[in-house]
């Protein structure tokens, strides 16, 4: 029996190969979701204190953050969004855990948190949803839950609009397009230190959204923890 279903794994194997996909690479069994040599090539910014400079700064005087970290520098045809698009439209879930996890390994010494601290993912429309069939930055704020032990809260926020993709627009554009996409519920968040969860800041104008609709609220404190930072021509 042993030999049948390893026989029946390197089949499926050869017939549906496990690919990197930050590379395409055929992945080794050992190699969980990336290849060691793009795990070693992640674009990583360095995490030198508790406050990430680069995402404070490009929500300087719009939100106020108690702590702000990215994982990556996003730039087009990088490595980071390689990834985020395998995430976002592969259906690559187990892919979001496993960074979700890398990245709180990376911060857990200099993020701050207490008892009073929960992980908000950034909440996507039910209809985006029903799409996707799952919400990316819910499955990264899994694997920093398992990381750092902080209690995950997937249902706190809600996005109420929906809007149809269209080609990019300027900061703000974007917005007056989405400033009341989202509510936040009291019983969830009141009383709180909230982690706000994203792939990737771009604007930042879903997280200033996000963190006026905290603000109505009784939360204590806003940080923001992000994948992926973009480029600076994003500002």
């Amino acid at each position: 029996m042993k030999y049948l279903r390893q026989s029946i794994n390197g089949l499926k194997h050869f017939v549906f190969p496990r690919l990197c996909p930050g590379c395409q690479r055929s992945l080794f069994r050992y190699e969980k979701v990336l290849c060691n040599i793009c795990l070693n090539d992640l674009p990583i910014i360095e995490q030198t204190s508790n406050q990430n400079s680069l995402i404070l700064d490009r929500l300087a005087g719009r939100v106020d953050l108690k702590q702000a970290f990215s994982m990556m520098r996003f730039y087009q045809g990088g490595m980071a969004q390689k990834l985020l698009h395998g995430i976002k439209y592969q259906g690559k879930k187990s892919l979001a855990i496993e960074l979700g996890i890398k990245f709180g390994e990376i911060i857990k010494e200099n993020l701050l948190f207490d008892s009073s601290t929960i992980l908000v993912p950034v909440p996507i429309h039910p209809l985006k949803l029903h799409q996707r069939g799952y919400n990316q930055s819910e499955k990264i704020a899994e694997g920093l839950s398992k990381s750092l032990n902080i209690p995950l809260e997937p249902h706190a926020m809600e996005r109420i609009q929906f809007h149809i993709k269209k080609k990019k627009k300027g900061k703000e554009a974007r917005w007056e397009e989405i400033k009341n996409d989202f509510i936040a519920k009291s019983e969830d968040v009141n009383n709180r230190d909230i982690i706000l969860v994203d792939d990737v800041c771009t604007s930042g104008a879903t997280i200033e959204a996000c963190a006026n609709a905290l603000n109505i609220k009784s939360v204590k404190s806003i940080s923001l923890l992000t994948i992926a930072i973009a480029g600076d021509y994003y500002q």
